[in-house]
């Protein structure tokens, strides 16, 4: 009880302190401002004149303007009750200029977004504090590439005004390679089998790392290794694996990293039994668990499980039940996991609005022919995804995303917004152009494959030149009728007058006409036929039509020619552009019928299918086999024959050089075209802003054969090279680099192609 009554006492004197140091405020004087008006600082203060004040006021006042980041010093003094503050303001930011940079690590939007980030715009405020945290910032962006030798020399200028100019310098330094690279802890695979997994490591073949950079140090390549591992290791049952440490030194000079990771195993486990919990619906758990892709006594694969387990919810939400959550349940009973599949469905999803945006050019009826879902009907993510992948192969965007909104008053409705991003989708041109093979040409022509945004096709041509004049038009409207057939017809007129053969060899003036109709099989695949009507006059130059050249075709001048075509084609690929998944297939039969002077028939197929091999690099994968024959009794026509050589062909030889040739040593063309080409293809790494740009490494084979019987494989040719291709403003540019590597003697050599079109 007396110790309680001590500190009140205690207490109750403190109080009676305070009141005494406190003092009724008579005025508060302000100094140093230039920029920030007297009324916004006194809006900070908590008193004002009249209030009494203690002997805390001083430590109050200068914490709060403080933390309104717009002084640089502040002091404060009392006297005679009135409260004088000096100040001195952060001066403003009149420009800040980052010099010398790469885009190694930094581009112009990354850059801006970080002088954002950490307010040094022009006209904000300047901190010490400010240009601290954004040079720290730098200097990691810059670490995380490898870039470990940075410098960045400040130069800042203050001017009368307390105006602060900012110059930054940044020296780069060469980006750390890495010395060494280990990894430890490791029994059930080797070492080697590990450093595999990863995109980085130590250069092991000048060459091939010249063009991979395997050996430039990046902190994200190292983590994506790291999960690469990890990975590994959980799909091969080692359930328990763990990444112990990574260790990662510097060499005196900062450019060699060594790298040091260690782990460990645990044990391998196996799946035990698989079961059920929650409402199945209509569906047996025996084919849920076929989904799986594994089954008991397998080894616990984490990838087809997760694969599995996706499936089985794909199952559920192509049924309306959006919202379902599948999850998986581990038992760890010995060496073995039990999985429990837990099922829980929700209400069923309706489609209550499809909405589209970016569309500046395409009608919104193009895309919604594209979405394979309508309003009203049931949610199904298999339709969703398809519809995205649809709308990003017909080529009319470069880019397609999806949003999804629910309604919050109607848990059983949800809205999309499928957002799209428009890209050139056609060509218009007029120029003079030159080839070897019909001499310098005037050339106008448009080519558009979505007309005025409709979704049709429209191409019309005009050519003239010293050996070829053409003029074609042809239309196609893919969705004639609802059951998504289409219908196509032109018309063209050509003149032919070739002297690449020998002088005076042969003219060909042809007129006709062609209607086509289409329908689809499958999602992926549609069946297109067309019948086409065309009057050929010949007229042959008396050495050409010689034995020893076309004697028996141009013994007739005036053909007529009645043929039909017959194409199926499939397609997945997952972008008309820049596809870096699946497979594009063709078959096409081209029969001319009796009805007409010509017998022959042109059979072809072609295959294109691409695989991502990692994040950058696509492996793209082509090959065409084309037969063409005569029937009757009668030759396939002379112009009709494949010729080899160049773009869409074997690169790096001459343009329509490979196969039979005449007594002459010209082109004369085969019945028989075989064609493979394996081609790496990547992103352009060292230009900015080269999302429309793509550069490759490949290897060409083939060759142009007069018959099926001369097939000779060692008259194959091959080559190898890189290629460049742009979507440019104004246009598509394209352009290669070849060098054959079998060929030959007396073979055209054509080391570079280039190639431009005038889009819009």
């Amino acid at each position: 009880m007396k110790n309680k009554i001590i500190q009140f006492s205690i207490f109750i004197g403190l109080l009676f302190s305070i009141q005494a140091n406190a003092t009724p405020l008579k005025n508060i004087e302000l100094s140093g401002l230039s920029t920030i008006p007297n009324s916004t600082v006194l809006s900070y203060l908590s008193f004002e004149v009249g209030d009494e004040i203690t002997d805390y006021t001083s430590d109050q006042i200068i914490k709060t303007l403080f933390a309104t980041g717009f002084f640089a010093d502040i002091g404060v003094s009392i006297n005679n009750d009135i409260v004088a503050i000096t100040l001195i303001e952060n001066p403003h930011i009149k420009y800040i200029d980052v010099l010398n940079y790469s885009d190694k690590v930094l581009d112009v939007d990354k850059l801006e977004k970080s002088i954002d980030d950490y307010k040094l715009t022009i006209g904000g405020l300047y901190t010490k504090k400010k240009l601290h945290d954004f040079l720290e910032s730098l200097k990691s962006q810059y670490n995380a590439e490898g870039f470990f030798n940075l410098e960045i020399e400040q130069n800042l200028d203050l001017d009368s005004q307390n105006r602060m100019g900012i110059e930054l310098d940044i020296t780069e330094g060469e980006r750390a390679t890495i010395g060494s690279m280990g990894i430890t802890g490791a029994h059930s695979f080797s070492e080697e089998e590990l450093l595999d997994l990863f995109g980085i490591g130590v250069a092991d073949n000048i060459f091939i790392n010249y063009f991979t950079e395997k050996n430039r140090f990046t902190d994200l390549e190292l983590n994506k290794g790291v999960a690469a591992m990890q990975a590994f290791y959980l799909n091969k049952g080692y359930l328990d694996f763990n990444i112990i440490q990574v260790d990662t030194s510097l060499s005196d000079d900062r450019e060699k990293i060594n790298i040091e990771i260690q782990i460990s195993e645990g044990k391998q486990y196996k799946l035990g039994t698989v079961s059920f919990q929650g409402d199945l619906k209509n569906q047996k758990a025996e084919a849920l668990v076929q989904l799986l892709g594994i089954k008991k006594g397998d080894i616990f694969n984490r990838q087809k499980v997760v694969d599995g387990i996706q499936k089985i919810a794909n199952i559920y939400t192509d049924q309306g039940y959006a919202h379902a959550n599948v999850s998986p349940i581990t038992q760890d009973v010995s060496n073995t996991v039990n999985l429990i599949i837990d099922i829980s469905l929700k209400k069923k999803v309706y489609i209550n609005r499809i909405t589209i945006s970016g569309n500046t050019r395409t009608q919104d009826e193009v895309i919604r022919r594209e979405i394979g879902i309508s309003e009203g009907g049931l949610y199904s993510r298999t339709a969703i995804v398809n519809s995205i992948t649809k709308l990003r192969r017909i080529g009319y965007f470069s880019d397609v995303q999806i949003t999804t909104n629910e309604l919050p008053d109607f848990p059983d409705k949800i809205d999309l917004h499928f957002s799209v991003q428009e890209t050139k989708t056609g060509e218009l041109s007029f120029g003079i152009s030159h080839s070897n093979n019909y001499g310098i040409s005037l050339n106008a022509g448009i080519k558009e494959k979505n007309f005025l945004g409709s979704g049709n096709t429209l191409n019309a041509q005009l050519k003239f030149s010293d050996s070829y004049n053409k003029i074609s038009f042809f239309f196609e409207n893919p969705y004639f009728n609802t059951k998504q057939h289409s219908i196509s017809y032109g018309a063209f007129m050509s003149s032919l007058d070739d002297n690449d053969v020998m002088t005076d060899s042969y003219k060909i003036d042809t007129v006709g006409a062609n209607l086509g109709y289409g329908v689809p099989l499958t999602e992926n695949t549609r069946l297109n036929g067309s019948l086409q009507f065309s009057k050929n006059d010949i007229t042959c130059g008396s050495s050409f039509a010689t034995s020893d050249y076309e004697s028996s075709q141009c013994a007739s001048t005036s053909n007529d020619e009645v043929s039909i075509n017959i194409n199926w084609n499939e397609n997945t690929l997952n972008h008309y552009m820049y596809p870096t998944n699946g497979r594009s297939n063709a078959l096409s039969v081209d029969l001319s019928l009796p009805l007409g002077d010509y017998r022959y028939i042109i059979a072809n197929a072609s295959h294109k299918s691409y695989k991502p091999l990692n994040n950058n690099l696509t492996l793209k994968l082509t090959g065409n086999l084309g037969l063409a024959t005569g029937y009757g009794g009668k030759e396939l026509p002379f112009f009709k024959r494949y010729f080899g050589g160049g773009s869409g062909s074997v690169r790096g030889f001459g343009s329509k050089t490979l196969g039979p040739l005449y007594p002459n040593g010209k082109a004369k063309g085969g019945e028989l075209s075989v064609l493979a080409s394996a081609n790496i293809i990547s992103p352009t790494p060292f230009i900015d802003n080269s999302d429309n740009m793509r550069m490759s490494a490949f290897v060409d084979m083939g060759n142009v054969y007069g018959s099926t019987s001369s097939v000779d494989l060692g008259d194959l040719r091959m080559s190898a090279g890189f290629a460049f291709a742009y979507m440019s403003p104004i246009g598509a540019i394209g352009m290669y680099v070849a060098t054959p590597l079998l060929k030959k003697s007396g073979d055209d050599i054509e080391n570079f192609a280039f190639s431009l079109g005038t889009g819009f």
